[in-house]
């Protein structure tokens, strides 16, 4: 597969100051372990985050909204050191309008018990071997969620593909209308990222970037 969509995707310089200052983010957060968060004018909050709220949030969003996931990780990230129950996460995710709250809660606390393999994990070099790791040892999480949690913690040469990033590939003719790839299939998923990656070369950007610029042009915002 291959597509020229790369020369009909726009970049006003207010979009891309953007896009680099939140992968500045997403770096300082996977060397330092902690960020702050400020998604003004796109979206009216801030908050600090961490290794741990990044990922409930990759958790949360999965068949959800971006927009209900950071309204939970705010609320999380504000109450991050107290004790982890899991009726307190259930109630957040309600709370936030997150799907699926009762099996998020359970998986977000598994997750909380499985943070020091999970920090032990992120030391290795090969996003690609993290991205399996996460995919086999974390509930919740298949190739998208595993890929989001990684480009939010700085490695940005793993693609997103969620629907967003689906529907702009098919709009821009980039993937066949019967193209109806089964995601949670390693292969399928890699298919579409080795696209995306190509896209972005064109584009001289990371793919990580990219999917923050075909997010802004789909939604009019640049969240993460």
């Amino acid at each position: 597969m291959s597509c020229d969509a790369y020369k009909r995707l726009e970049e006003r310089p207010e979009v891309i100051k953007a896009i680099r200052d939140r992968v500045l983010k997403f770096i300082e957060l996977g060397r330092k372990g902690k960020t702050h968060h400020n998604f003004q004018p796109y979206f009216d909050t801030e908050f600090d985050a961490t290794i741990f709220s990044e990922l409930a949030f990759c958790i949360s969003a999965a068949n959800s909204s971006a927009i209900a996931g950071l309204k939970f990780q705010k609320m999380l990230a504000e109450k991050e050191n107290d004790n982890m129950d899991e009726r307190r996460i259930r109630n957040a995710l309600r709370k936030c309008g997150v799907r699926f709250y009762q099996r998020k809660a359970k998986y977000i606390i598994d997750a909380w018990q499985k943070m020091d393999e999970v920090l032990e994990v992120l030391k290795l070099e090969e996003s690609a071997m993290v991205r399996e790791w996460l995919v086999k040892n974390i509930k919740g999480i298949g190739y998208k969620e595993a890929s989001h949690f990684l480009r939010n913690t700085g490695q940005l040469d793993v693609a997103i593909v969620d629907r967003h990033v689906l529907d702009w590939l098919y709009r821009e003719g980039c993937i066949p209308f019967w193209w109806d790839p089964n995601l949670s299939k390693r292969k399928d998923y890699l298919k579409l990222e080795k696209l995306l990656c190509g896209i972005a070369h064109h584009k001289k950007m990371q793919v990580g970037e990219l999917d923050l610029l075909i997010w802004w042009k789909m939604t009019g915002k640049v969240l993460k």
